[in-house]
């Protein structure tokens, strides 16, 4: 490996640590430290495809955007301190961050040019893969849910199911002459987290509650309180909120985006199969035999 590239190396072990496993590279446990191995030689092997592609030719970086670069991971630090110790733990360099940070942007814009005026998603084919795909467009019914829980624990006298249910029966006697006092009774008298934030458990949809709780929160009314549900934590209360229906998002609601998302898969599958034309050809190369050249 040459020594650009070497010193490359230790640039992408440090951004993929800190990427992937939010840590320092000298941080990473021994299965970590081979699986970055691995990455890191693999992606070498794609950037030098690349960079020895002829579309490298008069491709520069500006310094804007190096600048934009440095201060993006610059900001994942909560000081400079910490930045810079970063660095060092890394075996890592300011001028040799700087030296990868050039080359990753290098090989982006190389990639860019490759695949300018090559991809173009029109409306008519952004319709028609909204109405080829209607599921991806179908959003699910969705229910703001509170709740109070009161827990049954039977190593505790005043949790016992018995104690636990009384309990809870006391709390939706207050709440059927005031349901106004939902959040404030899920303050004082409920045993989950979501009691700081008034019983809130959020906006759900299908699938992500107890089926129990489930069952009863969407057959509820906005608004309504249902009746104490049993489930393996205990006792509830379950208070329905602002009801979602399911819908079928209109396309001219989504089209931009869709557009622009079929673009960008389009223009990573172009990609991904020139960097394996470049690989090809590269690999081709460095197997042919020398030629012999006469003096």
């Amino acid at each position: 490996m040459a020594d650009s590239d070497n010193a490359y190396a230790v640039y992408a072990l440090f951004k993929l640590a800190w990427s992937q496993y939010d840590r320092a590279p000298a941080d990473l446990d021994e299965a970590q430290q081979r699986e970055a191995a691995a990455r890191v030689a693999h992606l070498l092997n794609i950037e030098s495809a690349i960079l020895y592609a002829d579309e490298n030719q008069g491709v520069v970086v500006p310094p804007s955007q190096l600048r934009a670069a440095l201060s993006e991971i610059r900001e994942r630090f909560d000081s400079d301190e910490a930045y810079l110790n970063a660095l060092a733990q890394a075996q890592l360099s300011p001028e040799l961050l700087e030296q990868g940070l050039i080359r990753e942007l290098h090989v982006e814009a190389v990639l860019e040019r490759v695949t300018a005026g090559q991809v173009v998603v029109t409306d008519a084919d952004a319709e028609l893969f909204y109405y080829l795909h209607p599921e991806r467009f179908a959003v699910t019914e969705k229910r703001e849910a509170r709740h109070i829980l009161v827990t049954v624990n039977d190593a505790y006298e005043e949790n016992s199911e018995q104690e636990a249910l009384r309990r809870i029966e006391l709390i939706r006697q207050r709440l059927q002459k005031k349901p106004e006092r939902f959040e404030e009774q899920a303050q004082k008298h409920s045993e989950c987290p979501t009691a700081m934030h008034g019983g809130l458990i959020g906006r759900v949809e299908r699938g992500k509650l107890y089926p129990e709780l489930e069952e009863v929160l969407f057959g509820l009314r906005s608004g309504e309180i249902s009746a104490v549900v049993r489930s393996p934590l205990g006792f509830h209360l379950i208070a329905c909120g602002e009801i979602e229906e399911p819908r079928q998002v209109p396309l001219e609601e989504i089209l931009p985006k869709l557009r622009q998302s079929l673009e960008q898969r389009q223009r990573s599958q172009f990609q991904r199969q020139w960097i394996a034309e470049q690989l090809n050809r590269l690999n081709a190369l460095s197997n042919s035999p020398a030629r012999v050249v006469n003096a």
